[in-house]
Order: structure tokens, then C-alpha cells, then sequence
């Protein structure tokens, strides 16, 4: 029987190209978004390049903890198991300072990158039945801080937290957790950059290039398998460096974000 892979955020970039791996490997998998029918087909697009495997396509609003329990119950009709859940969507909260956020963007972001991933996990975590994993797709975001970005910082922090207090729990379980500190991710949001732009935030990274989402896979299908079963409660970076090296701060980032500025104005 073909082990299960549930990955949410998994349409394009990294969460697609997380299940592209597993399921290259024989897994089935189940992903998610918050457009059902963009889910369909990418769970049609993944079994048509990998024949053997089974895929299912889910609409899920991590806001709604209706709709996560809904997804997980059409997974256990389905396939009766869960092998291992990573969490891959996340509300980036850019332009989000501490004067400039309303409660609803500060609901936003905290609802996708923290409330989700707990209950999630918890449904997850029901049908795990020999054991299984967590991932969550964390960043360098969780240990670090850059103007603009309060609401992310708090909720990847928070992720921080909730990994090791699920290693605890769940070892007796067999079932391990653990979280990517991702760093820059070649995805998409990418594609605007001019080479010139490009080639200024890789000079910022000690690697000297940014990570490909197919990286951030392999180190997620490593932390999924055999070989990592004694791994639980860990943050691996995989962030081309950026998480050990200090960056030059800009005291004039207030003038420069025009997301800011006018709150910042009336101080």
C-alpha cells in the first residue's frame, strides 16, 4: 500500500513541488489550496506524470477550521491514512509594521501561518496509524527580524514553539516533527526582478544563490524518511546562509516602505 502525503499550499512553487517528490517516489498525495478547482488539477497534472500513485485535490481555507476538518475526512474515506502532513501554505504579511496593521490583516496572517498548521496537525495526526511526520514550511524569519514584517516574524516564531511541544507529544506515537527554516526560494513571486535585482539579494547570501523549491524538497522528503526517525523537534535552515550572517540594517527603512510611511507620518 502506497504511503500518503498531505501537503497544503501545493498548487505552484514550493508545496507543488514538494509533492512532485513523493510522489515521484511512489506516495500518494493529496494537496491542497484555497481554489478547489486549481487543487483538481494539479492532483490530475502530478498522477498523469507519475502513474501508480493516486492523487486527490482539495479546496481548504485554512481560516475555517470546518473546512480542515472537511479535507482530512475526505482523505480518510479515501485512503484511511495520513503518512505525513507538511505545511506548506502561509500568508507572507508583507508591509505589516506595528503601527500600519489592522486586526484584520493581523487575523489574516496569524489564521493561515499559525491557527492552520495547529489544527492541521491535529487532524493529521488522527490518522497516522504506524506512526508518521510533520513538517511545517518555517522560515529564517522565525530567528531573525526585518522592518515591515512583524505579523510573519511573530506567527513563523510561533511555529518554533509548536514544533517542539509536538515532539514531545507525539514521540510516544512514533510520530516526529520538525520544521524547515527556509531562507529565499526561487518561486514566482521572483519572476518581476530584474538580473540586476536578482544578483543584489544573492550577493546578500553567503551561498551566493537563493534555494530552488525542489531543495527545500529533498530536505523535506529526508526528514519524512527511515533515516530520520530518531530527528524530532529540530529547525533545519536551509537557507543559503542568511540565518548566520548579519545584514546590514537600514535605519532609513521607514521613508522606503511605502506600505509604512504614512502611518509612521503622523507620529
Amino acid at each position: 500500500m502506497n504511503k500518503v502525503l498531505f501537503v497544503t499550499g501545493a498548487v505552484k512553487n514550493t508545496g507543488r513541488a514538494i509533492a512532485e517528490r513523493f510522489a515521484a517516489e511512489g506516495w500518494n498525495v493529496v494537496v491542497t489550496s484555497r481554489d478547489g478547482a486549481a487543487a483538481e488539477q494539479a492532483a490530475m497534472e502530478i498522477v498523469s506524470s507519475h502513474p501508480g500513485i493516486e492523487t486527490m485535490g482539495v479546496g481548504m481555507d485554512p481560516a475555517r477550521v470546518e473546512d480542515i476538518r472537511a479535507a482530512f475526512a475526505q482523505v480518510a474515506q479515501r485512503f484511511g491514512r495520513v503518512d505525513a502532513f507538511v505545511n506548506c501554505a502561509a500568508h507572507l504579511g508583507v508591509g505589516l509594521s506595528i503601527l500600519s496593521t489592522s486586526p484584520e490583516e493581523y487575523d489574516a496572517v496569524l489564521n493561515a501561518n499559525t491557527r492552520a498548521p495547529f489544527f492541521c496537525t491535529q487532524e493529521a495526526v488522527k490518522l497516522m496509524k504506524d506512526g508518521g511526520s510533520i513538517v511545517f514550511i518555517s522560515s529564517c524569519h522565525a530567528a531573525k527580524s526585518v522592518p515591515g514584517r512583524i505579523c510573519y516574524t511573530i506567527s513563523k516564531s510561533a511555529l518554533s514553539g509548536m514544533v517542539r511541544s509536538l515532539a514531545v507529544e507525539l514521540g510516544c506515537k512514533g510520530i516526529t516533527a520538525n520544521a524547515i527554516l527556509a531562507g529565499a526560494i526561487r518561486t514566482d513571486r521572483w519572476d518581476p526582478l530584474t538580473p540586476e535585482q536578482v544578483q543584489e539579494r544573492r550577493d546578500r547570501y553567503p551561498a551566493g544563490k537563493e534555494s530552488s523549491p525542489e531543495e527545500i524538497a529533498a530536505a523535506v522528503r529526508f526528514l519524512c524518511s527511515d533515516e530520520a526517525r530518531t530527528i524530532t523537534g529540530v529547525e533545519l535552515p536551509v537557507d543559503s546562509g542568511i540565518g548566520v550572517c548579519l545584514l546590514k540594517y537600514n535605519k532609513d527603512w521607514i521613508a522606503n516602505d511605502p506600505y509604512n510611511v504614512k502611518y509612521w507620518e503622523k507620529k
